[in-house]
């Protein structure tokens, strides 16, 4: 049995009214897939990046604007640089900068396991479209995890508690299909109230932030992966007599924003001697750091061919 496609590639809002708190679930099928799939990752680096993927989807889904959110990981470790970005759209992207020699390379890595950065900081950055300011929190990347990270940024930023959980996994086909990259995240959120309840009111409201802590840590990450665990079958034993209710699902896909007319702005950009010196047989080829795209143009920024899809592990000559 596999996942009906309607329950992959969404956001999945929702409200646990027993609780006072309210969350998104996020499930990643042929959209994990497409990004981590074409660039040929390590194991471990595609685990980071397909959890980045799903906490970057999370965190943005109550966006009501036009734009986009993005986070972006910088470290001194094997793992040097790595970006997930969302548009409220729908589109998922993401690109891992690594050193190879240094990841290990016999174990996939372990849920939530940002070790790979080393000593490291993430950025948030909102961006609400042209002709507006762009929106940046950083924070440390500390206590090992994206998630860490990610539940700092809530706290600095919205001064909110909240409760947080990314996984990615690659799982094996079924009747001899090749096996697909997965990927989640939940969020759950204590809801806003008036600053003027009483005491006994405030006692009440943490009492049941404690008993949603509690039910939250009995999750296993790993159902955040897996295919069979859509939204009303992980949030309804996970908060079991609660009353859970969902919202309205928003869908997401893998979208490079990568063009020819972007290669060829990249390729025009640089001076005319410049450009005969990176040219090889003729050709500068521009590789996308993203879907691993190539556009390749002759040493006078001329054309040879549109976007193909074999970009595989080449470098790029001059990035997107």
């Amino acid at each position: 049995m596999s996942a009906a496609p309607d329950r992959d590639d969404v956001i999945q809002p929702f409200r646990v009214d027993g609780l006072d708190a309210a969350g998104r679930v996020v499930r990643l099928g042929p959209a994990a897939d497409a990004v981590l799939g074409r660039r040929g990752y390590p194991e471990a680096v595609s685990v980071l990046l397909g959890e980045a993927l799903a906490l970057t989807a999370a965190l943005a889904g109550a966006l009501k604007f036009d734009g986009g959110f993005t986070i972006q990981v910088q470290g001194d470790g094997p793992v040097r640089l790595m970006v997930a970005d969302y548009r409220t759209d729908g589109g998922l992207r993401g690109y891992a900068g690594f050193d190879a020699a240094r990841i290990p390379q016999a174990s996939p890595g372990a849920p939530g396991d940002a070790g790979l950065f080393e000593r490291g900081r993430m950025a948030f950055t909102i961006d609400r479209g042209p002709g507006a300011d762009r929106h940046q929190g950083l924070v440390a990347l500390e206590g090992g995890t994206l998630e860490a990270g990610a539940r700092g940024y809530l706290a600095r930023s919205e001064q909110t508690r909240a409760l947080i959980a990314a996984a990615a996994a690659l799982r094996a086909g079924e009747d001899g299909r090749p096996a697909r990259w997965r990927a989640g995240a939940l969020i759950l959120r204590q809801l806003p109230r008036g600053d003027g309840r009483s005491e006994a009111e405030r006692g009440a409201r943490d009492s049941r932030w404690r008993e949603a802590r509690r039910l939250f840590a009995g999750l296993e990450r790993t159902d955040l992966a897996d295919p069979l665990a859509w939204p009303p079958l992980l949030l309804g034993p996970l908060f079991a007599g609660y009353g859970v209710r969902l919202g309205a699902p928003r869908g997401l896909r893998a979208a490079c924003r990568c063009s020819h007319a972007r290669a060829a702005a990249a390729v025009e950009a640089i001076p005319p001697d410049e450009r005969a010196a990176l040219a090889v047989d003729g050709r500068i080829e521009v590789t996308c750091d993203y879907c691993a795209a190539v556009y390749a143009f002759d040493a006078d920024g001329a054309a040879l061919c549109g976007r193909r899809e074999d970009g595989g592990d080449r470098p790029p000559v001059v990035a997107a």
